[in-house]
């Protein structure tokens, strides 16, 4: 089955749902207990949040500076100021905000050009600098040492390092990198949910209500935002039936490489590190792997079947073929055809009733393991 296969349907956003065919629909409601209201074909249709998957897509990031929230959300603001515990922004989407400076990874003042680029980028934000602040130059130089906040806002930021005060004109700061020992790292809870805007938005909220023009949301942390309804593009939960396999360790990983080159698998990230990328979509969660490899899962609960869609990374540009198996308790449950790069991405749901392990396997194609970078796009389990 191809999940995105009629061009019609390409300006409504596709609804998932853990059991069930895809279907085509405008999100017209959240309430206070998570049922999502959907306008299907002018026809109102309701599930339960624990029984969705996905809704719509995230939008990528397109214009800074972006806030690089510690929990791994974005928000494009442009910065207003900030003193010591706080940060004012300028969202285009949310508005005015004051945020607490202990939510923050950091700051991105300019975009770099290539996705491949940016998500580099952002996961270097997301990491840190062992325990000091950070500044990344554009000529790549780094400057680390202890950030006056106040000095945000302004055409120069002031920080301190080991042979003094120091004052960076803005235009030459990449981006800023604050001391990840000091982010508030808030606990994850019950009905949190991905929800993306229109402007690459991207936030981890417990609370959503929908209700005509107005969408409110609160985060982990407990910050209270509105937004218009229109820009909501995304909707993902997080604890509901569907549990992804990249949130979970595997019992075995065996690799095979074509020459020399070893290829580790990652988690919701393409073989080369990057976002994942298929048919012209971003994609949350998944699990990039190269050919010729396996990964093996242990299933020590029952689980009612295995979903994914299945394609070769954006990243190639159209290269690389593969195929791609799994085996059920040892026996072959779902053989391919050939993959290629450029195809969109495959839906495969595999009967999983009674079974022990479960093993992913991603074979060479036609061109040895040229550019073979394969998704296992929201790979998850469904209990």
């Amino acid at each position: 089955m191809v999940v995105c296969a009629a061009s019609a349907l390409a300006q409504t956003p596709l609804a998932v749902p853990v059991d069930g065919e895809p279907f085509a629909a405008r999100l017209t409601s959240v309430d206070a207990q998570g049922k999502l209201g959907f306008d299907v074909a002018s026809k109102p249709r309701t599930l339960a949040a624990a029984d969705l998957v996905s809704w719509g897509q995230p939008a990528e990031l397109r214009k800074g500076p972006i806030l690089v929230l510690a929990d791994g959300g974005f928000l494009p603001s442009a910065v207003l100021g900030a003193d010591k515990a706080h940060l004012s922004a300028d969202s285009a989407r949310l508005s005015t905000l004051k945020l607490p400076l202990d939510l923050l990874a950091g700051i991105i003042f300019r975009l770099p050009p290539y996705p491949a680029e940016l998500d580099a980028l952002l996961d270097r934000v997301a990491r840190g600098q062992g325990l000091t602040d950070c500044l990344i130059l554009d000529n790549g130089d780094e400057v680390a040492g202890l950030i006056e906040t106040e000095s945000l806002g302004n055409d120069k930021l002031k920080i301190k390092g080991n042979l003094g005060p120091v004052e960076v004109a803005v235009r030459r700061v990449v981006a800023l990198v604050f001391n990840p020992a000091l982010r508030q790292q808030p606990a994850s809870q019950a009905g949190a949910a991905w929800i993306g805007l229109s402007d690459g938005t991207r936030l981890l909220a417990t609370r959503l209500r929908l209700e005509g023009d107005s969408l409110e949301l609160t985060t982990l942390s407990g910050v209270k935002w509105k937004a218009a309804a229109k820009d909501l593009v995304f909707l993902m939960p997080q604890t509901g039936r569907a549990v992804y396999l990249s949130d979970i360790r595997p019992d075995e990983y065996r690799f095979l490489p074509y020459l020399e080159t070893k290829w580790p698998y990652k988690t919701d990230r393409n073989v080369t590190g990057g976002q994942l990328r298929c048919g012209g979509r971003l994609y949350l969660k998944g699990i990039g792997l190269h050919s010729a490899a396996r990964l093996s899962y242990r299933l020590d609960q029952p689980w009612s079947s295995f979903q994914a869609e299945l394609g070769i990374d954006d990243s190639t540009d159209g290269c690389g073929s593969v195929g791609f198996r799994i085996f059920v308790d040892g026996i072959q449950k779902y053989i391919s055809p050939p993959i290629r790069g450029g195809m969109r991405p495959q839906a495969i749901s595999i009967d999983l009733t009674g079974a022990k392990k479960l093993d992913l396997v991603v074979d060479y194609g036609e061109a040895g393991d040229v550019m073979d970078h394969a998704d296992w796009l929201g790979a998850r389990l469904v209990k």
